[in-house]
């Protein structure tokens, strides 16, 4: 054990697996239900961005309430984490999880820049959102190093590796397609008309980058439950040993 800054959160170990489950099934969710909803509704083109969904009507409120809702889950969930696992390198493990905070109060910040009012906010809270996730996985690999749980840091792997490759591909297919030509003056449905042959492949590219952020969020669940399971026996081991003297 190692001092920690601030105050942990008031959760049991039950209330912590249950804010595991919540960090990472909100979004899902969200991100499933308004993609279905836009996707029968009235759609710009097919594939689309997750961020398009964020439309007027039903799916704009399932949109804005799910990710804030599930932000501020993943914030509270980054900071038990911190307090809550036992980390091989304790500075980098808090810079990761001061990361992991920021990323997700700029998933609170994503839904509600809408991209169709507030362009500019929006792709640079979606940016900080993605990129942030993306390092807090990163950094929480060698941060736990040994004490990580093999489960857990196996499949923050994957998540990290599926995260980082769809962020890469996502900017590598958009961006040249968008600087290709003169957006000045278009509306946005416009501009995205015209770069859909970019839109194409870094839309799919974006929503694996969101799976991958949401398998390192389930990851860390096998971390708790071990490290609980370790400070049970530790616990039951001392309590033996002091009835025995």
């Amino acid at each position: 054990m190692y001092p920690r800054y601030g105050r942990r959160l008031p959760l049991s170990h039950q209330n912590g697996l249950l804010l595991a489950r919540l960090s990472w099934t909100v979004p899902s969710l969200t991100v499933v239900v308004a993609t279905l909803m836009h996707l029968f509704g009235d759609p710009r083109d097919v594939p689309f961005f997750i961020s398009e969904t964020d439309y007027q009507g039903l799916q704009d409120h399932v949109f804005s309430w799910g990710l804030t809702i599930g932000g501020l889950c993943q914030m509270m969930y980054a900071w038990h984490l911190y307090h809550t696992l036992d980390a091989q390198r304790p500075g980098l493990w808090f810079i990761a999880s001061l990361i992991g905070v920021f990323s997700s109060l700029n998933a609170i910040l994503v839904a509600h820049y809408d991209m169709y009012n507030y362009i500019d906010p929006h792709i640079l809270t979606a940016m900080f959102a993605f990129g942030g996730g993306v390092l807090w996985s990163m950094l929480a690999l060698p941060a736990l190093g040994t004490l990580a749980a093999a489960g857990g840091r196996q499949l923050r792997t994957i998540g990290f590796t599926m995260a980082s490759l769809g962020f890469i591909v996502m900017i590598a297919a958009f961006q040249p397609v968008a600087n290709s030509f003169d957006s000045k003056g278009m509306t946005l449905e416009e501009f995205l008309n015209r770069a859909q042959s970019g839109v194409d492949i870094a839309a799919p590219a974006e929503y694996v980058l969101v799976a991958g952020l949401m398998l390192c969020l389930a990851s860390f669940r096998y971390d708790l439950i071990q490290q609980h399971s370790e400070s049970k026996q530790r616990e039951t081991k001392t309590s033996t040993a002091e009835s025995t003297t």
